[in-house]
């Protein structure tokens, strides 16, 4: 191991896209430095429930070194350089870094990543991961978002599933009957307002200008017949509890409670349907109940959004699928808005169920519905994603450098080779949110000979941000990096000058940044309802990432 460079970058908008580059300039690997190396432990070791781990070594000089320490500790050294150390460490990936000392002050570093802490399978459900409150203030700005998602969706595709919408005469009938079934939805305009109360949400919605398609099967004194139909009117008005509930299933459930529906004007259009179909389905006053529950169906979809993000789905996250399965345990709502616990598996695809990742007792917040929205998503749920993204190989990559958008790294070496020795790490126990991403391995290439080699090892803050539509999504913030040059395996002298180690630490970086918000990105979390949101703050609680905001 040659040296360590240890920098913050500042500039966080150039490594917005992963074949960006980092700004590297004035970073150099000082000549005059102790060689530092880590012998144990091992690249790659997972150390279990431990509290300490012996960390040895050998540090060599031009002159004598006068000292080594490792995260602070003071090493034994002997006379020939070699070094022994006992460091503490915590649940999750730590950075052991070795800091060798000349009698001139010159140091020499070098850092290995260690995994420790008690582990549960990837197979484990995380109980309470996301947390969410709700007050009825958002649930107005919910409201809006509903209004335009009912004014732009496919009502048509929301409804027809469901169908038939009326079934008079039984599933088997015979001389006598009407089953009608919705096949087009449109309306000119629509308001829509949410509030919230205990058992769910109440609804008041104005729909201008419905026209509502049906098609009728029906038979009249033994005679079958079917026809297209259709239901106008200048404006309907609906008002009724949408109740909220966990199904059986685990799945969140809506169904609105004896809607008050109110018609302006209502058109039916049913020419040359028999009298005695008319008069057996009485469309006239069925119709106010269908749309009802039609409109209940319209803003399912917003509330769902708004309550649990997306539910069971998939993502594609760094080149892998992963399987992501959210469960509500608690839906507590009142007239000051509404309380939400969600249990989560986020797995990727392919991984391994031998392989175990760091579980940390966490402290539950307590979340009020006083203002705005608050979530809180707990670091187990980030890290059993990790764990199973790092399991599933998504952080190792094998691609060409001369095809692409890599600047002059492309120009220096034709290939690349990256790998993760441990598996990343979130930790919400102290102030802030931060990812740790232990011995990320890159390997440059001409050929099938090594040309250089770099361990990046990443502390990387985390931070909510949200799009215009209001969701809300976990990327990564400013990094503090450690800088490997490695000569294992390297053909040759290894000779780096300065701009040829600027590119490189601008590679490794930008690869760095993106991986950890590719990783964390794909954390479930609930949206604002297709609105705006603002004053986002972030803090940390006793394993909890802590997200406060309002909507506009």
């Amino acid at each position: 191991m040659r040296s360590t460079i240890q920098l913050t970058a500042l500039a966080l908008a150039t490594l917005a896209a992963c074949d960006k580059a980092y700004d590297g300039g004035g970073l150099a690997v000082d000549p005059n430095a102790p060689r530092v190396d880590i012998t144990s432990p091992k690249l790659g070791t997972i150390a279990g429930d431990v509290k300490t781990v012996t960390v040895s070594g050998i540090a060599h000089d031009d002159t004598a070194v006068a000292s080594v320490t490792v995260n602070g500790v003071t090493a034994q050294l002997s006379p020939a350089g070699n070094f022994t150390v006992e460091v503490p460490v915590t649940p999750g990936t730590n950075l052991l870094e070795a800091v060798a000392t000349d009698g001139d002050g010159n140091t020499g570093k070098t850092t290995r990543a260690v995994s420790a802490g008690a582990t549960r399978s990837l197979t484990t459900v995380i109980p309470d991961a996301i947390m969410a409150s709700i007050s009825a203030q958002t649930f107005d700005a919910v409201s809006r978002g509903a209004t335009t998602y009912v004014k732009t969706a496919n009502l048509t595709d929301m409804v027809t599933p469901h169908n038939p919408v009326l079934m008079i005469g039984g599933t088997n009938p015979d001389c006598l009957y009407g089953h009608a079934s919705i096949t087009g939805i449109k309306l000119g305009d629509a308001k829509i307002a949410l509030s919230p109360m205990a058992g769910g949400l109440f609804l008041d919605a104005d729909l201008d200008h419905p026209l509502v398609d049906m098609h009728l099967d029906y038979a009249a004194a033994c005679i079958n017949g079917s026809r297209d139909i259709s239901i106008a009117a200048t404006h309907i008005h609906v008002a009724g509890l949408i109740a909220l509930g966990i199904g059986d299933d685990g799945k969140l459930t809506s169904a609105i409670q004896n809607p008050d529906v109110t018609i302006t004007s209502l058109d039916l259009e049913l020419g040359g349907i028999p009298g005695d179909v008319v008069n057996l389905i009485h469309l006239d006053t069925a119709i106010g109940p269908i749309i009802g529950w039609a409109t209940e169906k319209f803003v399912a979809p917003v509330i769902a959004n708004a309550i649990q993000g997306a539910a069971d789905s998939k993502a594609q996250v760094l080149g892998q699928t992963v399987d992501i399965k959210l469960t509500p345990s608690r839906l507590d709502f009142d007239v000051t808005g509404a309380l939400i616990s969600m249990d989560t598996q986020l797995r990727a695809e392919n991984d391994s169920i031998l392989d175990g990742f760091v579980f940390t007792d966490n402290v539950m917040p307590k979340l009020t519905t006083d203002d705005g929205f608050h979530l809180a998503i707990a670091d187990d749920a980030a890290n059993e994603l990790l764990t199973s993204m790092w399991s599933a190989k998504a952080f190792d990559k094998s691609f060409a450098l001369d095809t692409g958008s890599y600047g002059e790294v492309g120009k220096l070496y034709d290939h690349v080779e990256i790998s993760v020795a441990v598996p990343p790490f979130v930790d919400a126990s102290g102030s802030e949110l931060v990812l740790t991403l232990g011995d990320l391995g890159i390997t440059f290439k001409n050929g099938d000979t090594v040309a250089t080699k770099v361990l990046v090892n990443a502390r990387i803050a985390l931070k909510v941000t949200a799009g215009m539509d209001g969701k809300l999504r976990i990327d990564a913030g400013q990094p503090d990096v450690n800088v490997d040059v490695s000569d294992a395996g390297v053909s040759g002298a290894n000779d780096l000058s300065q701009a040829d180690f600027e590119q490189i630490v601008s590679f490794a970086l930008s690869r760095a940044v993106s991986y950890g918000s590719g990783a964390v990105g794909a954390i479930p979390l609930p949206s604002a309802g297709g609105v705006g949101v603002t004053n986002l703050g972030i803090r940390s609680h006793a394993g909890y990432l802590m997200v406060d905001g309002n909507v506009q």
